[in-house]
């Protein structure tokens, strides 16, 4: 039986991870041109994964999809909201590793009480932008954005909205984090695989 795990990233990940980002890297899917090298991949990971996230999904301990967070371009200063980005390994797209990272990265954003989530998506990237929305993402009105790319965005349901600051993604309970991880890697569709 193939083991399937959804999990937070590390700096080991980084060449696996990279792996799949290159094939993004220059296309309509991918912020960036040209994929950086491995040393400069590792220090975004290094440099996001404890403040915000990185996520990653294994079959049978092979990379097939990660997420991560970042700032959100539109209003940097808010801590409370963040910039989401999907990448999985192609011929594996429909078997609901997307849906898997997304799951528990809204779900370690919502333990840390993040209020919103972005994604920024490229008119020619159908496919992102209906994974978007059916994961209950809203298009933002124009503005403000490069001219072919649309702004979406999720309103998170924080568990304690009353807090000053988020926290962090290492920092969510063992025991809810795991109850997550559980629930995520059970949406990954492995027939067929």
């Amino acid at each position: 039986m193939m083991r399937t795990a959804v999990r937070r990233a590390n700096e080991w990940d980084g060449p696996s991870m990279l792996k799949i980002y290159q094939r993004y890297a220059g296309t309509a899917a991918a912020p960036e041109r040209e994929a950086p090298d491995l040393q400069a991949y590792v220090q975004r990971i290094d440099r996001y994964t404890y403040g915000l996230g990185w996520l990653l999904c294994e079959i049978d301990h092979q990379t097939v999809g990660f997420c991560h967070l970042s700032e959100d371009p539109a209003s940097p200063e808010d801590l409370f909201s963040v910039e989401f980005q999907l990448y999985v390994k192609p011929g594996l797209l429909r078997r609901g590793i997307g849906k898997a990272l997304w799951s528990l990265m809204r779900d370690m954003m919502e333990m840390g009480n993040r209020r919103q989530v972005a994604a920024r998506v490229r008119e020619e990237n159908q496919e992102a932008l209906e994974f978007f929305r059916a994961m209950g993402f809203r298009e933002e009105a124009a503005g403000g954005e490069e001219g072919n790319v649309r702004r979406l965005v999720y309103a998170l349901a924080p568990w304690d909205g009353s807090v000053l600051r988020p926290t962090k993604p290492y920092l969510v309970e063992a025991e809810d984090y795991e109850r997550a991880r559980e629930k995520a890697a059970s949406l990954v569709d492995l027939q067929g695989i």
